[in-house]
C-alpha cells in the first residue's frame, strides 16, 4: 500500500512541471540502472542487487506505448534461460516537462531471475504478470530522465512426481520489486 502511495505522489507531484517532448516520435529508446529486492513464497527474508537494461518502446497513438522485453540468459556448461514480456505503458503527456506513466504486462519464462541472474531452470512455462509506473522527467524535446517501479510476480506449477507415499510438485511463486533511473530518448 506505501508503494502505491509513493506512486500516486510522483504521479501529482509531475503535473506542476513544464514543457512536453517533441510530437510525431514513435519510438523510445530507455537505459536504466535498477536496485532489485527479491523474496519468495511465503519467506520473510529478501535479497538486493542493482541491474542495467535497455528497452525499445513503440507508440502506438498518443501515450500508448507497446514495450516488449526479451531477457535470454546464456552461460558455458548450463542451458539457456529467458523471461519474454509484454507490456503496455500509458504516457499521461502534458504541457509539463514531467510525463507520469502507468505499465501492466504478461509474459512467460522458464526461470525467475533472482537478482538477475537465473535462479534455475524449469521444464514448466512460468507466468510472468508485470504492474508499475513512474516519471520522466524531460531535459530537452527528445531527451529525459527515467525513474519507474516495477512489480513482477512469477507463477508456475510443475507436473507431480510421486514416490510412494510421498509426492512432489515444483511450484514456483515469486514477487520481485525493482526500482529503476535512467533515461530515456525519443527516436
Amino acid at each position: 500500500m506505501k508503494t502505491l502511495q509513493f506512486i500516486m505522489i510522483i504521479v501529482l507531484t509531475t503535473t506542476s512541471l513544464l514543457a512536453q517532448p517533441r510530437e510525431g516520435k514513435k519510438k523510445e529508446l530507455s537505459i536504466s540502472g535498477s536496485f532489485q529486492n527479491f523474496s519468495s513464497g511465503s519467506s520473510s527474508n529478501s535479497s538486493a542487487a542493482l541491474h542495467t537494461s535497455v528497452r525499445l518502446g513503440f507508440f502506438v497513438k498518443g501515450g500508448l506505448e507497446l514495450e516488449p522485453e526479451v531477457l535470454l540468459m546464456i552461460s558455458s556448461g548450463a542451458d539457456p534461460v529467458y523471461v519474454l514480456n509484454g507490456n503496455v505503458s500509458y504516457n499521461f503527456i502534458s504541457a509539463g516537462k514531467g510525463v507520469p506513466f502507468l505499465l501492466v504486462g504478461y509474459g512467460f519464462a522458464n526461470t525467475v531471475p533472482f537478482l538477475n541472474i537465473p535462479f534455475m531452470k524449469t521444464d514448466f512455462g512460468i507466468g510472468v504478470l508485470n504492474i508499475g509506473g513512474g516519471m520522466k522527467g524531460f531535459l530537452s524535446e527528445d531527451v529525459a530522465l527515467r525513474f519507474e517501479y516495477r512489480y513482477q510476480r512469477f507463477t508456475g506449477q510443475g507436473r507431480t512426481i510421486g514416490y510412494g507415499y510421498y509426492s512432489y510438485t515444483q511450484k514456483i511463486d515469486t514477487r520481485i520489486h525493482t526500482v529503476q533511473f535512467g533515461f530515456s530518448v525519443l527516436l
